[in-house]
C-alpha cells in the first residue's frame, strides 16, 4: 500500500512537471530574451500590455510562433503596434506580435492582398479560422520599428482568448534571470478629504525609519521602478502591499486587466505628478470613479491628533524579489496646519455631467470623465505670440477618462474649412487638436484640459523625392518625402501609371516608402503620382519619373 501512495506520488509529480513544461510557449524571438518593459508598466495613459523584449538595435530578428494555432488577426497601422500578427491557440489563449518589421512569406501575401484589395496601407484583418495555421516554433515574421515603438524590438501579449484581456506574458516563458528587487525612491502622503491637496512628496531619505507629520483621513503613494539586472531598463513592480502595523491597508497586484479600462491608468497613479515631475507615484487609495478590479483595501487612514501609525510598503517584481521600506506617520496638531489658499474654480462633482457656458464658449464634461470631484476653471485671456484669445479651461494636471466637448467662437478671419482648434504650452507651442467649424463655431472632443485656441492651416504639406536616382532595379526602394507643420499628414495616395500602388507610410520619418520589386512594375519608364492631403483638406500632388532596370 506504501509503495502504491509512492507510486501515484511520483506519477501525479512527473505529470505535473510535464503539464508545466507543455504549458511553456516557445522563446517568441530568435535571440536571448532580455527584458526591456514589462507587464502593465506604468505608460502614457495607459498599462503595458506586453512584455517588451529588446533587440539591441537591430531589426530583422526571427520570431517565432509561441505555440500551435491559426492567424486570427493581422493588423498594419502607421502609428501603435505597426505591423501586428495575433496568432489564436488551442488552450484559450492568443499570442500578439507587434512592431514587426515584416510577415513571413505566406502571412506576407494575403495582407498584401487585403491592401490591394481595400487601396490601403492601414488594414485590419480577420482571416477565415484556420485559413493560416501556424506551427510552435514556425517563423512567423520579422522583429522591427514599426508604429509608435520608441526603438526596435519585440512586444510580446498573451491574452485570454474570449475576453481579449492581457495576461503577463512572462508566466507562459521559461524564467528569465531576475535577483534584483524593486527601487524604492519616494512615497507621497495625501490628505483625501482635501481635494485642493496636491499631496506632499518625501524622498526614500527623508522618510525611511523617521516619521512623517500629517492630519486628517489621509491616505498614501509610492514611487517605484523594477529592473531584472543591476544595469537593465526599468520596468514595473507587479504587487504593492502596505501595512498598518499587522494589518493590510491596501494591496494591488496586477496578472491582467481589460483594455476598456487601461485609461484607468490616470487614477491608479497620481496623474498631476507624472504631469509636472515625470515620476509614476502609485496611488495606495482608490478614487471613487476608478473601477479597476485588482485592489484589495482602501488604504486610507483617519489620523487623530498624536496619534502614531507604524506604516510599511512591501513590493514585489514578477520574480519574488522583495523590497521593504517602513515609516512612521504621527498625527500632527490643528494649530500646525497652515490653511490653504483657496484655489478659482467651481468644483465638479465626478459622478454627474457638468456643463458651462461662460466667455462665448461652451465645455461640457460628461458624467465619470472624472475620477473624482475636481476644481474646474474656465477663464480667457490674449496669446500675444499667436496674436489670438486662448482659452483656459481645467488645468493640464486633471486627468479625464472620456471625451469633454468645447465649443469655441470662429474668429472672422479665419475659414470654416481650415479651421481647427489648437492645444497651446506654457511655451506658446500649439500642438494641433481637432475640431469641426460651422459658421461661428468650432467644437472638438478632447481628453485633456489646458488652454485652447481656434487658428487655421492654409498650407498644404510638402511633397519631395527623396531619391538619389532614377534608374532604379528591385532591390531599390522608392522614397517620398513628406512633411507638414501644422494639422499634420491626413490622407496619401500613391499611384504608378494611374494604378494604386501600396507604399508604407513611416512618420517617424517623414516618409512614403515602396521597394520595387514589391510593386507590379515591368521594365522601363514610369510615373510616379503621390497624392497627399493635411487634416485640414489642403491637398499636394507630386509627380516624379523614374525607370525600372534589372
Amino acid at each position: 500500500m506504501i509503495l502504491l501512495r509512492i507510486s501515484l506520488l511520483i506519477i501525479a509529480v512527473i505529470s505535473a512537471q510535464m503539464a508545466d513544461c507543455q504549458g511553456r510557449y516557445h522563446t517568441p524571438l530568435g535571440t536571448a530574451l532580455t527584458v526591456s518593459g514589462s507587464f502593465a508598466e506604468m505608460r502614457a495613459n495607459h498599462f503595458h500590455s506586453g512584455v517588451d523584449f529588446t533587440t539591441h538595435g537591430t531589426t530583422g530578428i526571427k520570431v517565432f510562433a509561441a505555440a500551435e494555432g491559426y492567424v486570427s488577426r493581422i493588423k498594419v497601422s502607421t502609428f501603435g503596434y505597426g505591423r501586428a500578427l495575433y496568432i489564436t491557440h488551442p488552450d484559450g489563449h492568443t499570442t500578439v506580435y507587434a512592431h514587426l518589421d515584416a510577415y513571413a512569406a505566406r502571412i506576407d501575401s494575403a495582407i498584401r492582398a487585403e491592401q490591394y484589395r481595400r487601396r490601403s496601407f492601414e488594414v485590419d484583418f480577420f482571416p477565415k479560422r484556420g485559413a493560416l495555421p501556424v506551427k510552435r516554433g514556425e517563423v512567423v515574421g520579422f522583429s522591427g520599428n514599426t508604429g509608435s515603438s520608441g526603438g526596435p524590438h519585440l512586444h510580446f501579449e498573451v491574452r485570454d482568448t474570449p475576453t481579449e484581456e492581457p495576461l503577463n506574458a512572462l508566466a507562459f516563458l521559461d524564467p528569465i534571470s531576475d535577483n534584483v528587487a524593486p527601487t524604492i525612491y519616494g512615497i507621497k502622503v495625501y490628505n483625501t478629504y482635501d481635494y485642493d491637496d496636491a499631496g506632499s512628496y518625501f524622498s526614500l531619505a527623508e522618510i525611511e525609519g523617521k516619521t512623517i507629520e500629517a492630519s486628517g483621513k489621509i491616505g498614501f503613494g509610492i514611487h517605484t521602478i523594477d529592473r531584472l539586472t543591476a544595469d537593465g531598463r526599468p520596468c514595473g513592480v507587479v504587487e504593492i502591499r502596505l501595512y498598518d502595523g499587522q494589518t493590510l491597508l491596501f494591496r494591488s497586484r496586477i496578472d491582467r486587466f481589460s483594455f476598456d479600462d487601461t485609461r484607468l491608468i490616470n487614477s491608479h497613479i497620481d496623474y498631476a505628478e507624472r504631469i509636472r515631475n515625470r515620476r509614476f507615484v502609485q496611488k495606495s487609495f482608490v478614487d471613487p470613479g476608478n473601477r479597476l478590479k485588482f485592489y484589495t483595501g482602501d488604504g486610507l487612514i483617519d489620523l487623530a491628533e498624536g496619534e502614531t501609525h507604524a506604516l510599511r510598503y512591501e513590493l514585489f517584481d514578477f520574480a519574488g524579489n522583495r523590497s521593504v521600506l517602513n515609516f512612521n506617520v504621527i498625527g500632527r496638531s490643528q494649530s500646525k496646519t497652515k490653511p490653504r489658499p483657496s484655489t478659482a474654480g467651481e468644483m465638479v462633482d465626478w459622478g454627474k455631467t457638468w456643463s458651462k457656458d461662460t466667455l462665448g464658449i461652451s465645455v461640457v464634461v460628461p458624467r465619470g470623465s472624472l475620477y473624482r470631484n475636481e476644481r474646474i476653471a474656465v477663464r480667457q485671456t490674449w496669446s500675444k505670440a499667436l496674436n489670438r484669445p486662448l482659452y483656459i479651461i481645467g488645468n493640464e494636471t486633471i486627468p479625464l477618462q472620456k471625451n469633454m466637448t468645447l465649443s469655441l467662437p470662429l474668429p472672422p478671419e479665419i475659414s470654416p474649412s481650415r479651421a481647427f482648434v489648437g492645444s497651446v504650452d506654457s511655451n506658446g507651442k500649439m500642438t494641433y487638436v481637432g475640431g469641426t467649424a460651422s459658421d461661428s463655431l468650432v467644437v472638438v472632443k478632447t481628453r485633456t484640459f489646458g488652454r485652447f485656441c481656434v487658428s487655421q492651416d492654409t498650407e498644404p504639406p510638402r511633397v519631395t523625392s527623396r531619391n538619389t536616382r532614377s534608374s532604379l532595379a528591385p532591390r531599390h526602394s522608392i522614397m517620398v518625402g513628406l512633411t507638414d507643420d501644422m494639422s499634420g499628414i491626413g490622407t496619401y495616395k500613391c499611384e504608378i501609371d494611374g494604378r494604386w500602388e501600396l507604399f508604407e507610410y513611416d512618420y517617424k520619418k517623414n516618409m512614403l516608402k515602396a521597394v520595387v520589386g514589391s510593386l507590379r512594375l515591368a521594365r522601363g519608364a514610369h510615373t510616379l503620382k503621390a497624392t497627399v492631403s493635411d487634416n485640414c483638406g489642403n491637398t499636394s500632388t507630386f509627380e516624379w519619373q523614374f525607370n525600372v532596370v534589372d
